[in-house]
């Protein structure tokens, strides 16, 4: 027998990639059946949302991993390899492995019609029950409640921040994306919901009741006291049920101190005693790419994936938070997102901005933006040729660049800069 080429196992995989989404459970769910179900190995935490989904769970499983816990990471979109969506600690799921499975399943995959996404969940919940992980947090890929995650039963439920995103497919007011959101809550599971508008908030709390969940709202239960910016980190103190710890957060801008207190919601509904040396070391081994991340210190050159427009609000807010108004953006959009308000918000933007396109056929095109009304002398065919004009556009040895849009700018940006020292 001919061992299958990895390459060739990766574009059998990536060919599942259909036009549009098909949200639709009952497939996933005869899959899961010929599979054995093996999200039942496990507890699992459960996490929806529009922003800070990943933030929130990546800082979550780091955590838990600190309090001696082995533990599945399953999140989504990846940057530049699959592997990426699949961890158990800080290690990824292995080519091995998703050869192997993916080979074994192919018939059943073709037969039912199981997508890119899909697939990736399954290899997730096998490779979980594989290494008798204590716990998987598993991130929801778009909405919740058709979501192909959404076949589990979990111990606790997560819904981070609701705003405009997908329209298209999750609908185009807060009240019905909220309702999609709110299908990850399980009769009699604990649901903690982060900051939320007040719609959201209704939203969420009718179906708790509903089905019996019980239900926490994170600024109601936990208080931000201090957030200091020190260098690339904040040191946040936090009090929760009479206790205040004080931590720094590797990751920045205030949107992610949210997210961590969603984290020290989670971690007190379940009952953990909240321990600030045991969180910071958790915090401290946390690998978590694209979210204001450092890809360069002399000059200093920032990549954040700011997808849609409270996302690039909170981006923008946090370069202002950490005094960097004059920083030189590098904006490259992906086609299929809400382009108009983030063109909006960066012409009120105090630095520079540079517009770019990225590797692929999704990235919005140099017509395009010119459509609506961005000056081609602003435009830059390649992330290269973008981050050579914002050299030169540097006024100061203090001026910072800062890349943002797709996740798709990783597969160029982390090659372009892998060899640069960090001086």
């Amino acid at each position: 027998m001919v061992k299958p080429d990895s390459s060739s196992v990766f574009e059998y995989i990536f060919g599942l990639t259909v036009p549009g989404v098909k949200l639709e459970l009952s497939r996933v769910k005869d899959f899961m059946e010929v599979l054995g179900k093996p999200y039942t190995a496990y507890p699992v935490i459960h996490i929806a949302g529009t922003n800070g989904k990943g933030s929130t769970a990546a800082m979550l499983a780091a955590i838990l991993g600190a309090y001696g816990f082995k533990t599945g990471l399953y999140t989504s979109p990846h940057l530049v390899t699959p592997n990426e969506r699949i961890r158990v600690g800080n290690t990824l799921v292995p080519d091995e492995f998703i050869i192997r499975h993916v080979e074994e399943w192919r018939d059943t995959i073709d037969a039912l019609g199981i997508t890119f996404f899909e697939v990736l969940t399954a290899l997730g919940m096998v490779y979980f029950k594989q290494e008798s992980v204590d716990y998987a947090v598993l991130e929801t890929g778009l909405g919740g409640r058709l979501d192909a995650t959404n076949v589990v039963d979990p111990i606790v439920s997560i819904i981070t921040s609701i705003s405009m995103d997908h329209e298209n497919i999750l609908g185009d007011d807060l009240a019905t994306i909220a309702g999609e959101k709110a299908g990850i809550i399980k009769p009699l599971r604990p649901i903690i919901l982060g900051k939320n508008f007040r719609v959201v908030r209704q939203v969420i709390e009718q179906k708790s009741q509903l089905v019996g969940a019980p239900y926490t709202y994170v600024p109601d239960s936990v208080k931000i006291r201090q957030v200091e910016i020190q260098g690339l980190s904040q040191h946040v103190r936090l009090s929760i049920d009479h206790q205040t710890l004080g931590v720094d957060l590797p990751l920045l801008g205030h949107h992610q101190v949210e997210n961590f207190a969603n984290v020290l919601a989670t971690l007190n509904v379940l009952g953990f005693s909240l321990d600030a040396s045991i969180i910071q070391k958790g915090l401290n081994e946390m690998v978590w790419l694209g979210r204001l991340q450092t890809l360069r210190k002399g000059p200093l050159v920032l990549y954040d994936v700011a997808h849609n427009p409270e996302g690039l609000a909170r981006l923008l807010e946090s370069l202002h938070e950490l005094d960097m108004d004059d920083c030189i953006v590098i904006a490259a959009f992906n086609a299929r997102k809400n382009i108009r308000p983030m063109v909006d918000m960066l012409e009120q933007w105090s630095g520079a901005v540079i517009y770019s396109i990225f590797a692929g056929h999704s990235a919005l095109t140099i017509d395009a933006l010119e459509r609506m009304g961005v000056h081609s002398e602003d435009i830059s065919r390649n992330l290269q040729d973008a981050y050579e004009r914002a050299l030169e556009l540097r006024s100061s040895g203090q001026q910072s660049i800062c890349f943002v849009g797709s996740h798709y700018l990783a597969e160029t940006l982390f090659p372009m800069f892998q060899d640069v020292e960090n001086s």
